[in-house]
């Protein structure tokens, strides 16, 4: 007599069950895929994303008039945004809540960091420092221009010269924003790192509008890099500054007014230009402390130069160390925090100037 076993029946009846219902599941989700991919792609390409946004810019004939970008630049982040001034009209209310208050000013401001490019680096310079000139180099590639200290305002009521920002975010439309001004520029260099630019800027108002189509510099395709860098000290080459940083202040402020608007009626000055230079300097010897006790001004020079021959040169003929602190912190290598501040030299009639050769002509 053959016995048949139904529990091995059962097992094999489940077995082939289970998969049978795991490959219908995936027939099913390959289906669903097929079907949600594309929505799935769409949806993603309505978030913005920060690395198909652009920066352009121009010059403005008239303050916060605005004018459409004629050149673009490749930034590393920026933070312009639009705050508004709020102000009380009620205290006594007889309610436990918080009684309505009233929008005021509107405030425009934030910052560009950008590489060292030796073309777009220029705009920033000639935001900062106003004043230009230009000599060839080569013959219908390459230029220098210099940027010297400020020698007057751009305008009755304009510290300087004033520009339209267009920032694309990836959501439709561009931000514009007229009527912008540099009101401080910071040029860092640290090993491992481009000269490094943040722009700080003041403006005037702000509208969306349709974006543009940015262009590029296509030449030169990499920035001005910490390797190609150099440092003289009254006249005399050194490798011991480690990190380094210059800064221009103009010390700019938006002034509000009885004008019919919540924009600001101006841009003007707190106080002069101020250029201070920061840095680490390894402490071998006492020189340079010397030269803050004894106050000693020394030519200050920093220069990065491409194989191709761009070239960023600042030149502070007149430096004088304001901090230099060596202490002990501990058992490590000795190094030292110093600032400086450029002092104006009458004979040369700048405090300090930027020397920038690229194949732009005219900022």
């Amino acid at each position: 007599m053959i016995r048949f076993d139904s529990s091995l029946t059962r097992q094999g009846v489940r077995g082939k069950g289970t998969l049978a219902l795991k490959s219908a599941l995936a027939r099913s989700y390959a289906v669903l895929g097929a079907v949600f991919a594309p929505y799935a792609e769409r949806r993603l390409a309505l978030h913005a994303q920060g690395f198909l946004g652009y920066l352009g810019l121009a010059k403005e004939t008239t303050w916060g008039t605005p004018v459409v970008p004629t050149d673009y630049m490749e930034i590393l982040r920026e933070s312009l945004s639009l705050t508004t001034d709020r102000f009380d009209v009620k205290n006594i209310v007889s309610k436990f809540h918080e009684p309505d208050d009233v929008d005021g000013v509107d405030r425009i401001a934030g910052d560009i960091v950008m590489m060292g490019h030796p073309v777009s680096a220029g705009h920033f310079l000639k935001a900062a420092m106003n004043t230009v000139s230009g000599t060839v180099v080569l013959s219908g590639f390459l230029w220098t221009t210099k940027f010297i200290s400020v020698k007057s305002e751009f305008a009755q009521g304009v510290a300087s010269q004033p520009y339209t920002l267009e920032v694309f975010r990836d959501v439709t439309s561009a931000s514009q924003i007229a009527g912008a001004i540099c009101s401080q520029l910071q040029m860092a260099i640290t090993p491992n790192q481009d000269l490094r630019f943040t722009a700080s800027w003041i403006g005037k108002s702000h509208l969306y509008k349709a974006s543009t189509t940015p262009t590029f510099p296509s030449s030169s395709l990499n920035p001005l890099t910490f390797d190609t860098s150099s440092i003289q000290i009254a006249g005399a080459a050194t490798a011991r500054v480690e990190a380094l940083t210059i800064t221009v202040d103009n010390q700019l402020e938006g002034i509000p007014a009885l004008n019919n608007s919540t924009q600001i009626a101006r841009i003007r000055r707190r106080g002069p230009q101020m250029i201070t230079v920061t840095g680490t300097l390894d402490f071998q010897d006492i020189t340079e402390h010397l030269d803050f006790l004894n106050q000693t001004e020394r030519a200050f020079v920093l220069s990065l130069t491409k194989a191709d021959s761009f070239q960023f040169v600042a030149d502070i003929p007149r430096l004088v160390y304001t901090a230099f602190a060596p202490t002990l912190a501990g058992r490590e290598r000795l190094t030292v925090q110093f600032t400086g501040k450029a002092r104006f030299k009458t004979s040369s009639d700048v405090a300090a100037s930027f020397a920038l050769t690229s194949t732009k002509s005219d900022y």
